[in-house]
């Protein structure tokens, strides 16, 4: 039963110009077919795991061999080739192979999404306490430790 708690990162916050920075669940993995190490945001709200098109192109991916798939969301639109890789997430000793997307949009850099990453793993958020803790598939609780 393994789990690791992370704390919230402070990132620029470019939308309000008055507040220079923002907190977000921001956590690091290793993709591999290749390996590439990647700072990803951990977004609940994203229905897919996505990753930038230059980041499948380092780890050698033939980005259109992949089942094309289409987004709609918040931001608009987007288009994506959805392929099976390998990741690890910092601290946790297994590799989990996912579904995840890489799209040329510019809005996109790495996103851990429902599809694949929530499916492989407990994520439990506390913004209040700015921090959030993953919990791995053999674990059955979800509780913060004091």
């Amino acid at each position: 039963m393994k789990s690791k708690t992370f704390d919230y990162r402070k990132v620029p916050d470019h939308t309000i110009p008055r507040k220079r920075w923002m907190k977000r669940a921001m956590l690091q993995v290793t993709l591999f077919n290749g390996r590439k190490q990647v700072v990803c945001l951990v977004d609940s709200g994203a229905d897919e795991c996505l990753f930038h098109a230059s980041i499948g192109r380092r780890l050698g991916i033939d980005l259109e061999s992949g089942r094309y798939k289409g987004f709609d969301g918040i931001a608009g639109s987007l288009e994506a080739y959805m392929h099976l890789i390998e990741i690890q997430v910092q601290d946790f000793p297994e590799r989990v192979k996912i579904e995840a997307g890489f799209t040329e949009s510019d809005g996109v850099d790495a996103i851990l999404g429902q599809g694949g990453f929530f499916e492989s793993f407990r994520i439990c958020f506390d913004r209040r306490r700015g921090r959030f803790e993953i919990f791995n598939r053999a674990d059955s609780t979800m509780r913060w430790q004091e």
